[in-house]
Formats: structure tokens, sequence, C-alpha cells
């Protein structure tokens, strides 16, 4: 059975819920993401290492 006429692997317009973004716009989002994570990270690896000094001084 032959393919009906024009509907070789056309984009399907994004829902109203969808976004679409460029490339450089994906990339960006991803970099920021990233950054927040290491940053998050970070403070927490303060937290503990200062929670770790605390309970090594304690057991003194």
């Amino acid at each position: 059975m032959a393919r009906p006429k024009g509907s070789k692997n056309k984009p399907k317009a994004p829902l109203v819920e969808q976004f679409s973004f460029t490339t450089e716009q994906r990339i960006r989002l991803v970099a920021n993401l990233i950054v927040e994570k290491i940053i998050e990270d970070g403070a927490f690896a303060k937290k503990l290492i200062t929670i770790l000094e605390d309970d090594k001084n304690a057991s003194k």
C-alpha cells in the first residue's frame, strides 16, 4: 500500500505546553543546571566538613 501523498517525516508542531529551544539555549540551560549543582555540592561539602570536624574534636 502506498504512502499518502505529502506524509513524509514532517516535524510535529509543538503542543501549547511544550517549549522549543534553540541548540544554544539548550546548551546554556544544561550548563546553568550543572553550575547550580556544583555550587550546591560545594555548600554541602563545607557543612559536612564542619560536622565531621566537630565530631572529631568532641571525641578527643
